[in-house]
């Protein structure tokens, strides 16, 4: 399914019905399927219901030459959420869906955010098209261009849980609360068991 943003830009969602809609939001580099479906994350989430996006850029979405600061994707999310008929959901992300994340959660569509693979520290230009040559990916230099140098910044708008690997590197400086996902690194921690039961039980209580 698709929702269309203010520029019209074609934002590609999937929705799964459930009392309590998670929204997945993934990181740069990467899209939906690799970040939650081939990791478990929809399958965990099959009784709660789950709204799984790709960013625009990346995956199924339209990918223009512009409007990628994070203020502007928080945007299309709740494009999305229109179009899924959502009002309030929780929501965790992994990566630069952070940076988006905590953007949308000041917009007041978020109920809970558990933040995976991200800190405090700027999202710098050099690491992400490290991450880009890494993952593989098309040219998103466009997407560089809009995020280098965001940050979550402030007190959480909504209440938050923090997660990563203890080898990951880009958020080293992640926050409390903080759930440890044992000896992972940013590209595998996001499948992590923990990971989901933290997400579960952080929305549950």
């Amino acid at each position: 399914m698709y929702a269309t943003a203010g520029d019209g830009t074609k934002i590609w969602y999937e929705s799964a019905p459930g009392p309590h809609p998670v929204l997945l939001v993934h990181g740069f580099a990467s899209d939906s399927r690799r970040t939650w479906t081939d990791t478990g994350w929809t399958r965990a989430l099959a009784d709660t219901g789950y709204v799984a996006v790709d960013l625009r850029g990346h995956g199924q979405s339209d990918k223009p030459a512009e409007g990628y600061s994070p203020e502007n994707m928080a945007r299309d999310l709740v494009a999305v959420l229109d179009a899924a008929e959502l009002s309030e959901v929780d929501m965790v992300t992994y990566s630069m869906g952070g940076l988006v994340g905590w953007q949308l959660a000041k917009l007041g569509r978020v109920r809970r955010m558990v933040l995976g693979g991200i800190g405090r520290k700027p999202a710098s230009r050099e690491d992400m098209l490290r991450v880009q040559e890494l993952l593989g990916g098309q040219d998103l230099s466009a997407c560089v261009d809009g995020v280098a140098g965001s940050r979550i910044e402030g007190e959480a708008p909504v209440p938050v849980l923090f997660a990563a690997g203890e080898e990951d590197e880009f958020a080293a400086d992640a926050p409390e609360p903080f759930v440890p996902l044992g000896k992972r690194n940013h590209f595998n921690a996001v499948s992590s068991r923990v990971f989901k039961q933290a997400a579960l039980q952080f929305f549950g209580s």
